[in-house]
């Protein structure tokens, strides 16, 4: 049986409750005035309540969310995203993106994985990431770029230890002969992510996907669609990444996005839905 899953990113869910004055003496001072004068006013949470809704109609087996699911990694942004996620009628799967470790705070209490780790059970050989979730004929392998930053900055690291386990579940999956579906926030593309927005060990991802192979690899971060491949052992590697889940721009490939994939072993699909200002449009579907 394939697997049938939606894949959504940077849904950036808000809630201020109970936030003060001292919760903004640190990076959420340059982040709180983003959401004053810009980033408040391009995303609608309403855009990802019609995405769960499309997950629903599709009868998508999962609804994937590779990072970004709050704005500020606030306590009551996460109780938010957890309230959310089990409301939406079917299973889930996230991994964390820069602005769920938004401070060093919100890292050090392991925000992310305290409130939404039900969203992230799989196999692990030691540390949370990368994790295994296991389905007829398909592997989801979910890793975390997720460290905090200076303010304006955006960067994200895999970690030497990361990537080592990563080779190895890549070489483990393979041999069983699974479909193996890699999860990650920011880009793998080399030139694709903005300033001080990238991957500082991009080249070392590239390197292990290069010599272990993967069937996909799904990502988010720059709020755009992105397409290419990176080089695998004997083919190469789909990559993509989807716009923001709730954004509102109708600028071309920026546009608030879904995609839905069904995915087995040797067969890709994907439709990637935009949104076009009054509702999510389907593109012609593609193979890979």
């Amino acid at each position: 049986m394939p697997l049938r899953f939606i894949h959504c990113s940077d849904i950036h869910l808000l809630d201020l409750a109970g936030a003060h004055p001292g919760h903004f003496l640190n990076k959420r001072l340059t982040g709180g005035m983003n959401l004053l004068f810009a980033r408040g006013r391009k995303h609608n949470h309403n855009l990802f309540d019609q995405i769960v809704a499309h997950a629903l109609e599709y009868a998508a087996d999962r609804l994937v969310i590779t990072g970004d699911l709050t704005n500020l990694a606030l306590e009551s942004e996460f109780v938010l995203v957890r309230r959310k996620l089990r409301e939406a009628g079917l299973p889930i799967t996230v991994v964390p993106g820069n602005h769920d470790t938004y401070t060093r705070g919100s890292a050090r209490e392991r925000r992310f994985e305290v409130f939404l780790g039900e969203f992230m059970e799989g196999e692990r050989s030691e540390g949370d990431y990368p994790f295994i979730q296991r389905y007829d004929g398909v592997a989801l392998i979910g890793l975390s770029t997720a460290i905090p930053s200076l303010p304006l900055v955006a960067v994200g690291r895999v970690g030497e230890p990361q990537l080592a386990r990563l080779a190895t579940i890549l070489d483990r999956i393979a041999a069983e002969g699974l479909a193996r579906v890699v999860l990650i926030h920011h880009p793998v593309l080399p030139g694709v992510a903005k300033p001080r927005h990238d991957l500082l060990d991009l080249t070392a991802f590239g390197a292990v996907i290069a010599k272990h192979g993967a069937e996909l690899v799904l990502h988010g971060h720059e709020h755009r669609r992105i397409e290419g491949t990176l080089p695998g052992p004997q083919r190469p590697v789909p990559v993509h990444g989807v716009g923001s889940g709730t954004y509102l721009s109708q600028k071309p490939d920026r546009h608030g996005a879904f995609s839905l994939y069904t995915v087995a072993p040797g067969s890709i699909t994907r439709v990637y839905h935009w949104w076009n200002g009054t509702r999510f449009v389907a593109d012609p579907p593609a193979s890979y």
